[in-house]
C-alpha cells in the first residue's frame, strides 16, 4: 500500500496573500477617488496615474457607479433586466454582452 500521504501536504501556494478581489477593490476606490475631485480628470489622466489602461478605468469607474453615459446606463439597464429574470450573475453579463453586440455597441470594452 506505502506511505500515507501527511494531511496539509502537497504545494504550498507561491502567493499566499494574493487576493484579486481585494486587488480589483482597492483599484475601483482609487479611480472613484481620483474621478470625484474638483478637478474632475479624464479617463486618461487616471489612468496615467494608476498605471493602468484608460478602458479599465472606465469599466471600474461603471461598476462603482460613478459614470455615466447614455451606453453605461443602457448596459447596466439591460444587465439588471435580466438578473432579474432570475439567471446567475455570469449569465447575466453574457446575455448583456450579447445583446449589446446585437444592437452594435462595442460590448468588449464595457463590463458589467
Amino acid at each position: 500500500m506505502g506511505r500515507k500521504r501527511k494531511p496539509g501536504g502537497g504545494r504550498k501556494p507561491s502567493k499566499p496573500d494574493y487576493n484579486p478581489s481585494i486587488i480589483l477593490q482597492n483599484q475601483m476606490n482609487s479611480a472613484v477617488a481620483l474621478y470625484n475631485t474638483d478637478a474632475h480628470p479624464s479617463l486618461q489622466t487616471i489612468a496615467d496615474e494608476l498605471d493602468l489602461n484608460s478602458i479599465k478605468v472606465r469599466k471600474l469607474l461603471i461598476t462603482a457607479g460613478v459614470y455615466e453615459s447614455a451606453l453605461a446606463d443602457q448596459v447596466q439597464e439591460v444587465f439588471a433586466t435580466h438578473r432579474k429574470s432570475g439567471l446567475t450573475h455570469t449569465e447575466a453579463i453574457a446575455l448583456t454582452m450579447r445583446d449589446a453586440a446585437y444592437y452594435g455597441t462595442r460590448a468588449k470594452t464595457i463590463r458589467v
